[in-house]
């Protein structure tokens, strides 16, 4: 807890400040520190590698691999952290359309520092208006945010599966009616499209746990 209240302060204070101009040289090591985020964060996203499973056992396998993503993660933030503090938040004008991408994936995956996330969420905010940041990653900040708080997601960017294994909203939605008009607007595709993409990829991902449950194939909205 201490920590987050020191984080938070030092994002007020720098929020109050002018930030660094960045030079064509001090691009370069920016963008090449993105990509490292972005390539570690990747690797660790999904499931453990084979060679990790053979290595320890599924089950210890899980355990190293948590833990290495956990520490991958935190030093993650840390970079990103100092990136925004020294030269603001990093949208298409200072680093590019896909650079801006690779700031902002360690931020959607700071769940262990909500007060971090909301800071960037209200940063971000402000470079959607300027047109400085991608309008579907700030609806993805925003419903992670909203879910790591325990609220109902806007743009229903965050699932979770029934008992059937299809993909529902996270802690619901706080208007189901209007939902993919402000999805479209966002640059989001239509629930339909994205829950049932979701839903399949997570049947194919789980085939033999749930076709041993009597699940054959995935439950797809009408």
């Amino acid at each position: 807890m201490k920590k987050i209240f020191l984080s938070g302060i030092l994002f007020t204070v720098v929020s109050c400040s002018s930030y660094k101009p960045i030079s064509d040289s001090e691009r370069e090591k920016i963008i090449s520190e993105l990509s490292y985020i972005r390539n570690i964060d990747q690797e660790y996203a999904s499931l453990p590698p084979k060679e990790m499973m053979e290595k320890y056992g599924e089950a210890n396998a899980w355990k190293v691999f948590e833990t290495k993503r956990d520490s991958v993660g935190k030093d993650n933030q840390s970079r990103i952290k100092r990136l925004y503090a020294e030269y603001g938040y990093l949208g298409f004008k200072q680093v590019g359309e896909a650079n801006a991408t690779k700031f902002w994936i360690s931020i959607q995956h700071a769940d262990d520092d909500v007060g971090f996330q909301r800071t960037m969420l209200k940063a971000m905010k402000k470079e959607i208006g300027k047109k400085n940041a991608h309008k579907n990653e700030y609806a993805m900040l925003e419903d992670r945010v909203a879910i790591n708080s325990g609220q109902k997601q806007r743009f229903g960017t965050q699932v979770t599966y029934n008992k059937a294994e299809q993909a529902v909203p996270k802690n619901g939605l706080t208007d189901s009616m209007n939902v993919d008009k402000l999805r479209v607007e966002y640059g989001l595709p239509s629930f339909k499209e994205y829950y049932n993409q979701m839903t399949t990829m997570h049947f194919e991902m789980n085939k033999k746990i749930f076709q041993k449950r009597g699940i054959m194939e995935p439950k797809l909205y009408k």
